[in-house]
């Protein structure tokens, strides 16, 4: 356990800085006196850890085990690359999905590919709602607007977890409440309870101590919520079908608001500093959103590209060589390292040059076929420092300005390239990326 440990470092922290020596019995009692009120509060504190919630009945929690895949991407051997060689290949280097918009990724050894990109990838999001003010008959109109780390950086603290139905579970039973959902969605966020002189003040100074000697920064809290809730739960529960804006799209989507405890929620609004009713949506599963724009045409691929709680395509890929050009040309206090899980992208590949990508149109990865739909165009979310959930008011936005803008019809500057699946399968770490088509891209507005 954890706790302990952090416990002894602070009582040897505690205990170095005395600036006596116990030589006497007395001394000895009067270090106990003296020490009293504070391990009092340390015993305290420790009963105030909230313990984790057990796993789901029924299920595994999917994703790597060990090391992240991205562990080394500092490295210099991933800035060059050249044409794929033996010494030199093209491959997968990490995956990662996002099963909640904006907030936290799990990284993963492989997926499945659906036709909305990595399976479980951007099933929900959080929305805000917006409402005007009062026209001249009175009546106020409100709407769903979904959140991202744009406007809100602490949502990269927002941790997510998914997990899957697994028949070797110990309590594995085809009636277990998330089995019957596909499995579920575990959000867990940091919150820090007020402190002040009251009973309610003193625990929640104990929640924050015992958050410290676990080696948190924070206190966290969690809630669970069906993966793909059955129609019966969603009739039970009484979900609504409303409209969620996403750029410029309005999918009716599930509004899950009474799947969450109110309290848990507000919490939740006081941790990002959302103001408005905030909520969360997952995409209707028989309401996917059609992406038209650059992606593949029905006529030639013979279906309509869809998507979930995306911003534009099912899938986003990123090379790895770019990621340290631009670092290269960050100013000198930047240049200790531009961590890539700033860009959010699905799929991390190493080997290509730096910007190799940007003329991609069609390429096999691993056993399926992929439509290289268009360039990634950047706004200021990659300013966010996923690590800590600080965004930086300039950069890397400002330095890839000066020369990424490089897609005709817009004006903002590129990273990454957003990709359709031509053919479903799997797609794992390690896989070989080869590039079978390339042409000009060309941005069109949503």
């Amino acid at each position: 356990m954890s706790s302990p440990n952090g416990l002894d470092r602070l009582i040897d922290h505690f205990w170095h800085h005395l600036d006596f020596t116990i030589s006497t019995p007395a001394l000895l009692v009067t270090l106990l006196v003296a020490t009293a009120p504070f391990l009092a509060l340390v015993l305290f504190a420790l009963t105030q850890r909230e313990e984790p919630l057990p796993p789901p009945a029924g299920c595994r929690k999917l994703g790597l085990n060990g090391t992240s895949n991205l562990s080394d991407q500092y490295s210099p051997k991933f800035s060059k690359g050249g044409e794929p060689t033996p010494e030199n290949p093209w491959t997968v280097k990490a995956l990662f999905i996002y099963p909640l918009k904006s907030c936290a990724g799990i990284e993963l050894k492989e997926s499945d590919i659906v036709s909305t990109g990595l399976k479980y990838d951007r099933q929900f999001t959080l929305a805000q709602q917006s409402t005007s003010l009062p026209s001249l008959e009175g009546k106020v109109e409100s709407s769903w607007h979904f959140v991202t780390q744009r406007t809100f950086p602490r949502m990269a603290q927002v941790e997510t977890e998914i997990w899957i139905p697994h028949p070797q579970a110990p309590d594995y039973s085809l009636d277990a409440e998330f089995v019957k959902s596909e499995g579920c969605l575990a959000v867990r966020f940091p919150f820090s309870p007020d402190v002040g002189f009251s009973i309610d003040g003193f625990k929640g100074y104990g929640k924050v101590l015992a958050a410290k000697f676990a080696g948190l920064s924070e206190p966290m809290v969690e809630f669970r919520v069906p993966f793909n809730p059955p129609r019966e739960r969603i009739t039970r529960m009484g979900y609504t079908s409303e409209e969620v804006t996403i750029w410029k799209d309005s999918p009716k989507a599930l509004n899950m608001e009474s799947e969450i405890p109110h309290e848990i929620m507000d919490k939740l609004r006081y941790a990002l500093g959302v103001t408005n009713p905030l909520t969360l949506f997952r995409i209707d599963t028989t309401k996917y959103r059609e992406v038209f724009k650059c992606a593949p045409k029905k006529q030639d691929v013979g279906f309509q590209t869809i998507i979930g709680m995306q911003d534009s395509y099912p899938l986003h890929i990123l090379n790895l060589a770019s990621v340290h050009h631009v670092a290269s040309h960050l100013p000198r206090a930047h240049r200790k390292g531009l961590n890539a899980l700033r860009y959010r992208a699905n799929v991390y590949i190493t080997g290509p040059p730096a910007f190799d990508e940007d003329n991609w149109a069609k390429a096999v990865i691993g056993n399926g076929t992929y439509h290289i739909s268009c360039r990634t165009t950047r706004c200021k979310l990659p300013n966010v420092d996923p690590e800590t959930g600080v965004a930086d008011r300039n950069e890397p936005g400002t330095t890839m300005r000066k020369y990424r803008v490089i897609d005709q019809g817009s004006q903002s500057p590129c990273l990454g390239m957003q990709v359709t699946p031509l053919t479903g399968g799997q797609l794992k770490a390690g896989d070989e990326v080869r590039v079978l088509e390339k042409g000009e891209h060309f941005f069109l507005k949503i």
